[in-house]
């Protein structure tokens, strides 16, 4: 690395200013007004940074900078530009000419220049040499400047065209297929191939050959184990390679024909350009062709370039076919999920339809959604997942239609059932009440052996959320497929209501309305079905939130059958403290949450109270009316 600096403006005063302002230095200045002698300077004398302006001619900063870092040598190279005013344009070119910098020529911006250049001048002191090396000094011509200027432009058109076609590509194809018939295509037009081999790490392998019909069947052959053997040798991370499995997409092979004739063509070089095999799913391109010669470093570059390019691309379109599978998998194996009583109140025809339409029903909404689903499914094959959820899912409908409930839908792995519709009862919160304390208890019957648990989660865990409301009950849906179903902010806060379980770390969740049914079902002597109930339960006073979109509070209580979960002493202390929150007294409230701590020191809600109450000491909520609101889910 030199010490020398190349201030290329086509201002004499600027440039005067500039060496000026470094004179105290040690750097050695160079200058010149016009860019095509920068050029000439930077192949002889390799600066260690150039100061361009972007009214520099006939080649200007910013195609300078351009240029600069398109060549591999002269990537280290600081190129900063500077300009007469910052204006739209000025600034636009500075963002996207990869520049190190942009200023305004002054005795102040260029001392903070040069602050800036001892910095990297100290970063780039500790990188080996041999990463700085560079070509022998040339001495370049007019001519040979006009030549150097059109191959780096040439390599940024070919660049730009290639991101745009993977571009293009990303969003109008979503299969494999024909994502890999679209890049040999592109392929062939940087290099014109007899043999063309791509082969991606998934499971099982997916290859795609695309050969000249002139070319010989043994050929072919040899082609497809040499791509083969050189795949194992590169994706290093896979153990075991069972290419019988291996799914082979095929796009002139079929033409070739195994009868040999003296005109049948050989494959005389091949060329593998290998992806990263840190990718998900990495994969390699092959080149075979029956010419002499090898590739030239411009056409190879270019390969490479249009690997690291599309990768993502094959990355995304596998992904999606392979979440696009699984989800054709899942509504199938749910389609027998679907209620009867609904599927025979539809049947009926369109007098249902029409007395249905629009009907305001009393309904209780329970939603019950499956803890680190996601991380779950990324560690298991699609058929585990599958199976597992059958079994729970079919347990729980059990559970929901046993309490005179109704699975409305299935949405992946969350359950949403309603009482009260299209049978209603005295009690219908009550009921999903029940239906969700079962359903707790059912968990641990589930068989999870089968399945490869995240580290981070040790046993099944559900989180369930019900709310009692007035939604809108019909039937609705296209003439092909319809649903009798309920929806409207009722059933919006049950969602918001399930997802706070997350938050409070708790299982079961219910709104006010919900605690109210159930304490009067609980006082009512003829209400047969709680006297039947056998599953004791304890309701606790958590919080009150207004969820994202409300600005009514609404009232949240814990429901759980664990009599014993929580002392005397420790609920008095919760309770009091809550209420001196929701007095906006969070100092008082403070010293009763931290004894409830101290009493259950695993308590979620405890601790969520106890960090509002600091964080409000400091700064007291605008028109404080107790409840909390949410700006998520």
């Amino acid at each position: 690395m030199t010490n020398k600096i190349l201030i290329a403006h086509e201002s004499k005063l600027i440039r005067t200013l500039m060496k000026e302002g470094f004179k105290d230095s040690d750097y050695e200045i160079l200058e010149t007004d016009n860019g095509t002698d920068a050029i000439k300077i930077l192949f002889d004398q390799f600066p260690f940074c150039i100061f361009a302006s972007e009214d520099l001619s006939p080649i200007s900063g910013a195609d300078l900078c351009h240029i600069i870092k398109n060549r591999r040598e002269f990537k280290k190279i600081l190129i900063i530009l500077t300009a007469s005013e910052s204006n739209r344009e000025s600034n636009f070119w500075a963002e996207n000419c990869r520049s190190d910098g942009f200023f305004i020529p002054s005795e102040e911006s260029i001392k903070h220049i040069a602050q800036f250049m001892e910095l990297k001048r100290a970063e780039l002191n500790k990188v080996p040499v041999e990463i700085l090396s560079r070509d022998e000094p040339q001495k370049l011509t007019d001519e040979s400047v006009i030549k150097y200027v059109a191959s780096s432009f040439s390599k940024e058109l070919f660049e730009l065209y290639t991101i745009r076609s993977a571009f293009n590509a990303e969003n109008y194809i979503w299969d494999l297929e024909p994502l890999l018939m679209y890049m040999a295509k592109a392929l062939g037009s940087i290099y014109n191939y007899d043999a063309l081999g791509i082969i991606i790490n998934d499971n099982p392998f997916m290859e795609y050959y695309d050969v000249v019909d002139s070319l010989s069947k043994a050929d072919y052959d040899d082609f497809q184990k040499i791509c083969r053997s050189d795949f194992t040798t590169r994706i290093s991370k896979i153990k075991e390679y069972n290419w019988n499995k291996s799914i082979v997409l095929k796009n002139t092979i079929e033409s070739i024909s195994t009868e040999e004739k003296p005109d049948r063509k050989k494959l005389k070089n091949y060329e593998l350009f290998p992806a990263n095999e840190m990718n998900k799913f990495p994969l390699t391109i092959h080149i075979g062709s029956c010419t002499e010669g090898k590739l030239s470093n411009k056409t190879r570059n270019r390969l490479n370039f249009f690997l690291e390019t599309y990768s993502p691309v094959v990355e995304k379109v596998l992904a999606f076919q392979k979440g696009e599978y699984r989800e054709r998998k899942m509504r199938t194996a749910f389609s027998r999920f679907l209620p009867e009583k609904v599927i025979d109140r539809i049947i009926e025809g369109d007098s249902f339809e029409a007395t249905n339409a629009g009907e305001q029903r009393k309904v209780a909404i329970l939603m019950a959604d499956i803890r680190g689903f996601t991380a779950i499914t990324e560690q298991n094959e699609p058929d585990k997942i599958i199976n597992f959820l059958n079994n729970y899912f079919t347990r729980m409908g059990k559970i929901i239609e046993k309490h005179g409930g109704t699975i409305d839908k299935f949405m992946g792995d969350e359950i949403m059932a309603i009482f009260g519709v299209p049978e209603s009862y005295k009690y219908n919160a009550e009921r999903a009440a029940n239906a969700a304390l079962e359903m707790i208890e059912e968990l641990k019957e589930i068989d999870t052996s089968e399945l490869k648990m995240p580290e981070n989660i040790s046993s099944l865990r559900i989180g369930i959320g019900i709310h009692y409301g007035l939604p809108i009950a019909g039937t609705i849906g296209s003439e092909d497929k319809k649903e009798y179903t309920v929806i409207g902010d009722d059933v919006n806060l049950a969602s918001r209501i399930e997802d706070l379980t997350k938050l409070y770390d708790l299982p079961i969740l219910i709104s006010g309305a919900v605690k109210m049914d159930i304490e009067a079902a609980a006082q009512d002597p003829a209400n047969s079905f709680y006297i039947r109930n056998l599953i004791p339960r304890t309701i606790r006073y958590i919080d009150n939130v207004k969820v994202k979109g409300k600005s009514i509070p609404v009232e949240l209580y814990e429901l759980t059958s664990d009599l014993k979960k929580y002392s005397v002493n420790f609920s008095e202390n919760y309770s009091k403290g809550l209420y001196q929150y929701m007095k906006g007294n969070f100092n008082g409230a403070q010293d009763y949450l931290r004894i409830a701590k101290i009493l259950n020191k695993k308590d979620v809600p405890t601790q969520v109270l106890l960090d509002r109450c600091v964080q409000f000491e400091k700064e007291k909520p605008a028109d404080w009316d107790g409840a909390i609101t949410l700006k998520s889910k």
